[in-house]
């Protein structure tokens, strides 16, 4: 040991410090539950109906021995709690104090706001040296495995915030095995010297978007969308448009089942907001749009249109060359739908059945493919019965926090004995 090192242990200086453990057992523990990325704008994909249901969960929750509290920070400001006044979520006042955390507390990171975690990394680093835990929602590791899947910002936001999974994370709560795996072997590459002491957890999703706090609303073409596909078969697709999601195969395939089925082809339903290096899949579906009256394409649904499309829907294709759990899939099987999805290993952990894979994009494959599975005998029961409730249950118990009985689940006063 240098001379000078007692002095970094004794103040809780540097990686090699030991975190203090000890807390007032008089205190509420607080469970500080990031929002940021919600909090500034709710996008309504994915990852934002996780969060929104998640944290809903969590409110509803009685955790005895904890506080809990949503914080949120902007790129010039660190973690504050997170203005909560009128229902939603909303960014803090500035001028509120930051949130300090101490011994027993818990940071969970449930936003995905990679380059705000590393912009306060020095709060977060401030929280563990005083014993605070650090617990983080994995989604993917996508932007650091094909770089060229993002914008080249996602990449570099990435590159920071796995430093800081390195450096400050003591739980990984993964969202699918196949993610627990892909972080096991970036921090191996990277010889991090934390990561045989991250503990993985696995945190499976569910599909129920109702229990989201659902956005509502669908106009007049949306409710004649919905006649339609009550009248024809419809194969719907719900990814953003980016590089990743696969829409060019699916178009490929459309187009030959068009020229061989004529009127009898089934619709296709694009449901997916404009994203990044698709300027030419984007032309190519806005041209479709125009030309072909059996494609849609809807760039922003409320969860109630999409709840209703997934209702109406003859197949749901999830064509994705990368993810990191398959939300559409489970949100599909939940409302009874088959499913034919790539033949990625993520997506075989969902395997069930009503839900097929295709292993080829050539058009000629994936037509067929298509047809079968639209033609194949519906199963006795496709329903991927997971609730949030399952999926809160996960997450408390990765964080060894004991949930209380809900008020229904306990006992009457009527069925308890008088004398116990």
């Amino acid at each position: 040991m240098k001379p000078w090192d007692w002095l970094f242990r004794a103040r809780g200086w540097g990686h090699g410090a030991r975190r203090r453990t000890d807390h007032p057992s008089d205190r509420l523990r607080m469970l500080a539950v990031d929002l940021s990325t919600i909090a500034q704008h709710d996008a309504g994909t994915g990852i934002q109906r996780v969060v929104r249901s998640l944290w809903e969960q969590l409110r509803q929750a009685t955790l005895p021995g904890f506080e809990l509290v949503a914080v949120a920070a902007t790129v010039k400001g660190g973690y504050r709690r997170a203005d909560l006044s009128d229902g939603g979520i909303a960014l803090p006042d500035p001028k509120q104090p930051l949130v300090e955390l101490q011994s027993g507390d818990i940071f969970l990171g449930l936003d995905l706001a990679a380059h705000r975690l590393w912009r306060h990394r020095r709060q977060v680093a401030r929280w563990q040296r005083r014993g605070a835990s650090i617990a983080m929602v994995i989604y993917d590791i996508l932007p650091l495995r094909r770089p060229d899947w993002f914008p080249p910002s996602t990449a570099r936001h990435f590159g920071r915030w796995i430093r800081i999974i390195e450096r400050h994370c003591d739980t990984a709560l993964c969202i699918s095995q196949s993610v627990s795996i892909d972080l096991d072997d970036v921090l191996r590459t990277r010889r991090s010297k934390r990561r045989p002491v991250i503990r993985h957890a696995l945190l499976p999703l569910s599909g129920d978007i109702g229990a989201s706090r659902p956005s509502r609303g669908m106009d007049a073409d949306g409710h004649a969308l919905l006649m339609r596909m009550r009248r024809r078969p419809t194969i719907l697709m719900v990814a953003t448009v980016e590089p990743r999601k696969g829409h060019a195969p699916l178009l490929d395939a459309f187009d030959r089942l068009q020229g061989r089925l004529g009127e009898q082809a089934p619709d296709l339903v694009m449901v997916g907001r404009p994203g990044w290096r698709t300027e030419d899949v984007q032309r190519r579906m806005t041209d479709h749009a125009r030309t072909c009256a059996g494609f849609h394409w809807l760039r922003d649904v409320s969860d109630e249109f999409l709840t209703a499309l997934y209702d109406n829907a003859a197949l749901v294709v999830v064509p994705s060359l990368g993810e990191g759990y398959g939300l559409p899939i489970v949100e599909a099987l939940r409302h009874g739908r088959r499913v034919l999805a790539r033949d990625l290993p993520v997506f075989r952990e969902l395997q069930q059945p009503g839900l097929d894979y295709f292993p080829s994009d050539a058009p000629d494959a994936l037509a067929d493919a298509i047809i079968a599975s639209m033609n194949a005998p519906q199963p006795p029961s496709i329903n991927y019965a997971g609730g949030w409730d399952e999926s809160l249950a996960r997450l408390l118990k990765a964080l060894a926090i004991a949930q209380a009985p809900a008020v229904n689940d306990r006992p009457l006063a009527s069925d308890i004995s008088p004398g116990l």
